[in-house]
């Protein structure tokens, strides 16, 4: 007889007697008693998240509006300041955040979005950085002169979202063709209609 599947309990800031997969909780497998058990654990906040937004927000001061999400660091930063709030979030030392995540594309139906994603890999600081644009003004600067690792991640929500990073190097799309009519993930995306033979 085999033994039975390890069983998947949340111990997260949640409902503790549910199985479920939320992404909020790591895996950690308990063996015990010659039986295993997958426990769920929430992750624990690395830096004291409170003291770090008052040191963030007392550093850059109306430059970004800051919050906290989960176990990281929020801000809210107008376009002009992009660069300037990223460099000191790379550069501090109580924040370092050195390896480039992602960036993703939000419309929101009245002003689109650019999201990234770093992490300070000495440091554990998690930091989301939004900032707004119109669709009918599109431009945000790149991360790119402060994470190398911005380059695709720019062009891929420029390819689906049409936010232009001013000052990038390549941008250009990198799913679709160039002569792709609009940008798939906005609201006000409508796909090309095929004519009625089937072409």
């Amino acid at each position: 007889m085999g033994s039975a599947l390890p069983v998947a309990r949340c111990r997260g800031p949640h409902r503790g007697d549910r199985v479920h997969r939320d992404p909020r909780c790591r895996p950690l497998l308990r063996m015990e008693e010659g039986r295993s058990e997958l426990v769920l654990s929430a992750p624990r906040p690395s830096a004291d998240l409170a003291g770090l937004r008052s040191y963030v927000e007392s550093h850059l001061g109306k430059k970004a509006r800051v919050s906290t999400l989960h176990d990281m660091l929020v801000l809210d930063v107008d376009r002009e300041r992009l660069v300037e709030v990223a460099t000191f979030v790379r550069d501090d030392p109580r924040t370092r955040c050195d390896l480039y995540s992602i960036n993703a594309g939000v419309d929101t139906g009245v002003e689109l979005r650019s999201v990234t994603f770093v992490r300070g890999t000495g440091t554990k600081v998690a930091v989301m950085l939004r900032t707004t644009c119109t669709e009918l003004d599109p431009h945000v600067p790149t991360l790119v002169p402060v994470w190398e690792g911005a380059n695709w991640p720019e062009r891929e929500t420029y390819d689906m979202f049409g936010i232009e990073f001013d000052g990038h190097p390549d941008l250009r799309r990198i799913f679709l063709e160039e002569s792709f009519p609009g940008h798939p993930l906005r609201k006000s995306f409508l796909p090309p209609r095929s004519d009625a033979r089937g072409g």
